[in-house]
């Protein structure tokens, strides 16, 4: 993650919104998107912002067709879908059924889970989002930000605004200063209590919201063989591209 610490500027843009267009992946968010409440949808941005959108306008049905394939794939990579007390959990996904026990009580399906005879898999790492540019607060008409030539002790890269060629606009002094982000190394995981997250995930009422969040516990499950499932995942979108 980046720091970024930056002088007040005069902005053409309200800076709320400019903030939220590139958290959100170059575009602002629908109301839907706003709306799901309590999901894990700003955490699923940080690893494909486009498939969020898609997923947004791709209507309940393929949500959900989404869905059942996240809490599958989930399954899968955890070695728990011929298990018997998940197997029937994924049947009853398929058939628009609520969950059976023990996916009725959260705390009998770890229980379960716990004491559940399961032979390990292999060793998986944790899943890491890409590498993103930092964030630059938008800069006065006329005017772009850029690195400036002399390095700091400190790591940081220090941007300056230098006016645009043909730019008329007047003389404008702010600055910012840029940190290298620190190293995230993620750790062997345990793609079971991340599967099973995602087969209650994908028994949500709002189908949106049911596809946001199966393929985020997904995602963590296959950890660092995500995009694998992710390229799936956009197989079941069609007619959406990526940006």
């Amino acid at each position: 993650m980046h720091k970024l610490v930056a002088d007040e500027v005069g902005i053409t843009e309200d800076r709320q919104l400019h903030y939220e267009r590139w958290q959100w992946g170059g575009r602002l968010p629908s109301e839907r998107l706003r709306g799901v409440r309590g999901s894990n949808v700003l955490g699923l941005l940080t690893f494909d912002s486009d498939l969020v959108h898609a997923l947004d306008v791709a209507g309940p049905e393929v949500q959900r067709s989404v869905a059942l394939c996240a809490a599958r794939r989930a399954c899968d990579a955890a070695g728990l879908t011929d298990v018997g007390w998940v197997a029937p959990a994924l049947t009853a996904l398929a058939q628009g059924h609520p969950l059976p026990a023990p996916f009725d009580d959260d705390d009998q399906m770890w229980e379960t889970l716990r004491s559940a005879p399961l032979v390990p898999g292999p060793t998986v790492l944790g899943a890491m989002p890409p590498e993103r540019p930092p964030y630059f607060p938008p800069p006065p008409a006329g005017w772009t930000w850029v690195p400036a030539a002399e390095p700091r002790d400190d790591g940081a890269t220090r941007y300056e605004l230098d006016r645009l060629p043909g730019s008329r606009a007047p003389m404008v002094s702010a600055s910012l200063l840029v940190y290298p982000g620190t190293p995230d190394v993620r750790g062997p995981i345990s793609q079971p209590y991340f599967a099973l997250p995602a087969v209650l995930a994908a028994a949500e009422p709002d189908p949106l919201k049911a596809a946001l969040d199966a393929v985020w516990h997904a995602l963590h499950t296959h950890g660092e063989h995500y995009p694998e499932l992710l390229k799936e995942i956009w197989a079941l979108c069609p007619g959406r591209a990526r940006r």
